[in-house]
C-alpha cells in the first residue's frame, strides 16, 4: 500500500507541475494578434490617410495621360485615323461628321485604355497598403428604381441650380465629339472608372478614416477639379455631391454608376440635339416657365443639400485610434 501511494504522488506532482508550466503567463508563448475579442479590445482595421486620396489622384491622372499618349502616339502606327489641323477647320458638313467620329472615337480609345491602366494602378496600390476591400455592391432592393429616379431628378435640379454660374465660366466640350463612340465612352466608360475611383476608393477610404463630411466633401471636390474646364468643374462638383451621398448612404456603387450614366446619357441627348452649348434659360426660352423651374429646383437643392449634410455627419470613422 505504501508502495503504490510512493507511486501515486510523484505522478500527481509532476501532472500539477506542468498544469502549472502550461497555465504560467512567463512560460506561455506571445499571441501574434495581441489584439482580439476574447480581451475586449478592437482591432484596428487598415486605413487610409489623407495623402493617399492624393496619390490615387496621381494614378488616375497618370491613368488619362497614359491613355492620351497611347491614343496619339501609337495608334496612328496600327493604321487607327486621327483628325488633323485642315479637317478640323474645314466647314464642309461630311468633313465636320467625318472629324466628330473621329475624335469621339479617339476619346473612347483613350479613355478605354486609361480605364484599364487606373484601376490596375490604384488596385496594386491599395493591395500595397493593406486597404480592406474600399467599396461594396449591395443587392439591389425593391426601392432601387424609386431611388434612382430621385437621385436622377436631384442631379437635375442641382445642374439648373448651379448653371447661372457654370455659364460665366469658360468651358469647351467640343472635342469629345459625338455619335456612338461618345456614348460608349460617356455612359460606360466614365461611370465604371470615375465611379470606382472617386466614390469607391477616395470616399470609401476617406469614410473609415476621416468619417462621412470629410468622404463626401473631398470627393466631390477631386471630382470636379478633374474634369478641367470651369464650368465643367462646377456641375461636377455639385453632381458629385448628390453621387457621393447616394454611395455614402446606400453604399452601392452600382447605384452611383447607374446615376452617373443616366446623367450623361442625357448630356449626349442635349449634344446630339445640338443644345449643349445653350443654357437652360435658353432651352425653356420662357422667362416666367424658367423662373418657377429655377425657383422649385433651388428649394430642392437647399433641401436636399441640408439634408445630405445631416445625413452624412452621422457616418462617424472607424479610426480607433482617433476615437481615443
Amino acid at each position: 500500500m505504501s508502495e503504490m501511494s510512493e507511486n501515486i504522488v510523484p505522478e500527481v506532482v509532476e501532472k500539477t507541475a506542468s498544469q502549472s508550466e502550461s497555465q504560467s503567463p512567463v512560460q506561455s508563448e506571445p499571441k501574434s494578434e495581441p489584439q482580439t475579442p476574447e480581451n475586449g479590445e478592437k482591432t484596428a482595421p487598415v486605413l487610409g490617410r489623407w495623402w493617399d486620396a492624393l496619390v490615387v489622384m496621381i494614378l488616375f491622372t497618370v491613368a488619362m495621360v497614359t491613355g492620351g499618349v497611347v491614343c496619339g502616339f501609337i495608334a496612328p502606327l496600327v493604321g487607327m485615323e486621327l483628325p488633323n489641323e485642315v479637317m478640323r477647320e474645314s466647314v464642309d458638313p461630311e468633313v465636320v461628321e467625318q472629324v466628330r467620329f473621329l475624335q469621339s472615337r479617339m476619346v473612347a480609345v483613350s479613355y478605354l485604355v486609361a480605364m484599364i491602366v487606373g484601376l490596375l494602378l490604384v488596385r496594386f496600390y491599395s493591395q500595397w497598403r493593406g486597404w480592406r476591400e474600399p467599396f461594396s455592391h449591395r443587392k439591389v432592393g425593391w426601392s432601387f428604381p424609386f431611388r434612382l429616379l430621385c437621385g436622377y431628378l436631384l442631379m437635375w435640379c442641382v445642374s439648373i441650380t448651379v448653371d447661372p454660374l457654370a455659364e460665366m465660366l469658360p468651358g469647351d466640350q467640343s472635342s469629345l465629339g459625338g455619335g456612338g463612340w461618345l456614348l460608349f465612352s460617356a455612359v460606360l466608360l466614365a461611370p465604371v472608372f470615375e465611379e470606382t475611383i472617386f466614390r469607391g476608393y477616395i470616399a470609401g477610404m476617406l469614410r473609415r478614416s476621416y468619417g462621412g463630411v470629410a468622404a463626401w466633401l473631398v470627393s466631390s471636390i477631386l471630382f470636379g477639379v478633374v474634369h478641367g474646364a470651369p464650368s465643367v468643374a462646377v456641375s461636377a462638383t455639385c453632381s458629385g455631391l448628390v453621387l457621393g451621398f447616394y454611395f455614402l448612404r446606400y453604399r452601392s456603387l452600382k447605384m452611383v454608376i447607374m446615376l452617373h450614366a443616366m446623367n450623361n446619357i442625357t448630356a449626349c441627348f442635349l449634344k446630339t440635339m445640338e443644345m449643349d452649348e445653350l443654357s437652360v434659360r435658353e432651352i425653356i426660352s420662357n422667362d416666367k416657365v424658367y423662373w418657377v423651374v429655377y425657383g422649385v429646383s433651388a428649394l430642392v437643392t437647399l433641401v436636399a443639400l441640408w439634408r445630405m449634410v445631416v445625413a452624412v455627419s452621422r457616418l462617424k470613422s472607424e479610426n480607433i485610434e482617433q476615437k481615443k
